[in-house]
């Protein structure tokens, strides 16, 4: 009788084992199947949505391996329009000047103007393009009053907005064949 017992306990033991097992499953797979209706905090919406207007930061003076970072973290691209993209160079000029607002477009881009630096020498090879491609700057408010009025050509636009629209179609430049 001892013996029956230890048995009934043990199969009693199991089947509340593998009970426990199917109903933790069960709530798993429950949970899994619904999808979450808030919005994830990095998600971008979907369709035609305002965005905000970018602020373009100033980068004059500032080391060109810095000035990089934070027109990045802006939001913004950039180029070199003196083709001397050395990390210890320094930025002479912006364009857009900053504070300048303009339209998020994608990455608009900012031409920088670099002078070699003092104290260090131009090493290894110039970063003259961010590495993902620039969109086209829009003006907003004033500054974009005082912009010449559109054309179907790049003639009217600044000369950074006509290269980042003639580069999205051109198979050979280094931003379009660069890997992100």
């Amino acid at each position: 009788m001892g013996n029956t017992v230890a048995r009934s306990r043990s199969a009693l033991l199991i089947c509340s084992v593998v009970a426990l097992g199917l109903f933790a499953t069960a709530t798993i797979t429950f949970a899994a199947s619904k999808r979450i209706q808030g919005a994830h905090p990095h998600a971008k919406p979907l369709g035609r949505t305002q965005r905000e207007p970018l602020v373009v930061p100033d980068v004059s003076r500032k080391p060109y391996v810095f000035a990089k970072g934070i027109l990045e973290d802006a939001g913004f691209a950039w180029h070199v329009s003196t083709k001397n993209g050395f990390a210890a160079n320094v930025v002479l000029s912006q364009s857009p000047t900053a504070g300048t607002r303009v339209i998020d477009s994608g990455a608009p881009e900012v031409v920088l103007s670099l002078k070699r630096s003092d104290g260090y020498g131009e090493k290894g090879t110039a970063e003259n393009d961010s590495p993902f491609e620039g969109t086209p700057l829009q003006l907003i408010g004033a500054a974009a009053a005082r912009a010449p009025a559109a054309a179907d050509d790049d003639a009217a636009l600044p000369a950074h907005a006509g290269r980042a629209a003639a580069r999205k179609g051109a198979a050979h430049t280094p931003a379009a064949v660069r890997k992100p």
